[in-house]
């Protein structure tokens, strides 16, 4: 059968609703909005098996096609992907992260254009440094390769991936789903009153988001603002050693640990401060969607994220692992509501301006198109 519309196939394995996740649902929804037959292909993971991406892409009108995967190689995954891009016929494949790199290489075998977007390489552990190097070998078979900071270009490039194949295109935020009036009622399920101060970060439990920093300086605010109250939202591997060293400092009730949550807006919208404390970023799609929700932000200087973060306009910003410069800055806006509101408008315009969904898909559907334009003139 012939299609007249361009067809996309993303791949991604996912583990949560993270970054990535709301990266390839926004551009998902929005390229289907222009026309484009989208297939979110989601490569099942046997041993955390994460279903939110699937059931918010169904939400959103967009198609999914789940791949089982027993484990880290699987010939069948291989030969399912292969089959959907024989019956289905997609013209562009778009893959997200290291598995679903190397299922998009070896399924494709070079039939259709290949993009690729590198969100993050995650070196935490020596196997994440082992994937990383072998990943950098996978991708550069990629048609095009899309980096979200100038740092994961300059990463890229050393590891001989050809400059002319790589672009920077920055993640961006759907506005009108975090244009939310402020959530007392909200604030109120979490036991906070009207005088609460509510300061918050949305991040995977992971060494890399730098939770234990933002810990120490929670230590040091409560000393000045006994009324401040602290949410850590997200899920991970070092929840427990978290939890535990909130009570080592003496922060129990102070700090609550929500877990992940799938109602992100309506807690942005409850909270009188972000604090991003990350040792290591791309380009974080929780900042950008706290400054789209007009929360005044604070955040490392950490990959792309001063694109973003201009300091003392739309954010501030710290060094990063600065314990007494993230406690500073906390207390800082939280005694200047001058700065606060200027933070907070200056940092929403500079998010609607630059880092909208709409901003962040017409370049990657340009991208497409160059590639269509390409696959048409080779015949």
């Amino acid at each position: 059968m012939n299609y007249t519309e361009p067809r996309v196939l993303h791949l991604i394995s996912s583990s949560g609703f993270l970054g990535a996740e709301n990266v390839v649902l926004e551009l998902a929804k929005e390229s289907v909005k222009a026309g484009y037959w989208v297939t979110i292909g989601i490569i099942e993971n046997r041993n955390n098996l994460h279903i939110e991406l699937a059931d918010r892409a169904v939400n959103e009108g967009v198609k999914v096609q789940i791949f089982p995967c027993r484990g880290r190689l699987d010939r069948r995954t291989m030969s399912s992907i292969c089959s959907f891009i024989n019956e289905e016929k997609p013209n562009i494949l778009h893959s997200h992260g290291y598995k679903s790199n190397f299922y998009a290489l070896t399924a494709n075998k070079g039939k259709i254009s290949w993009v690729v977007t590198n969100h993050l390489w995650k070196k935490t552990t020596f196997v994440l440094k082992v994937y990383a190097y072998l990943d950098s070998l996978l991708i550069r078979r990629a048609d095009r390769v899309i980096a979200v900071s100038e740092e994961i270009v300059d990463e890229m490039q050393r590891r001989g991936i050809l400059s002319q194949k790589i672009l920077v295109i920055d993640n961006g935020v759907d506005m009108e789903r975090f244009a939310l009036n402020r959530n007392e009622e909200m604030r109120k399920s979490f036991g906070f009153n009207g005088n609460s101060k509510v300061i918050g970060t949305i991040a995977s439990l992971t060494p890399e988001k730098g939770h234990t920093y933002l810990l120490e300086a929670i230590r040091q605010v409560i000393d000045k603002c006994p009324e401040c109250r602290f949410l850590i939202v997200g899920d991970g591997g070092q929840r427990q050693f978290l939890e535990e060293k909130t009570a080592d400092l003496g922060l129990t009730g102070k700090v609550l640990f929500t877990g992940s949550r799938k109602d992100v807006p309506e807690i942005l919208s409850m909270l009188d401060i972000f604090v991003l404390p990350s040792l290591k970023e791309g380009l974080p799609m929780a900042l950008l969607e706290a400054m789209a929700a007009a929360v005044p932000v604070i955040a490392t200087k950490v990959g792309a994220v001063p694109k973003v973060v201009m300091h003392g306009e739309t954010g501030l910003l710290v060094e990063k692992g600065d314990v007494n410069g993230l406690g500073e800055a906390i207390a800082q806006i939280l005694s200047d509501h001058k700065m606060s509101e200027r933070l907070r408008m200056k940092g929403y315009e500079k998010v609607m301006s630059e880092f909208s969904s709409d901003i962040m898909t017409s370049k990657y559907l340009d991208i497409y198109r160059k590639l269509l334009r390409t696959q048409e003139y080779n015949g």
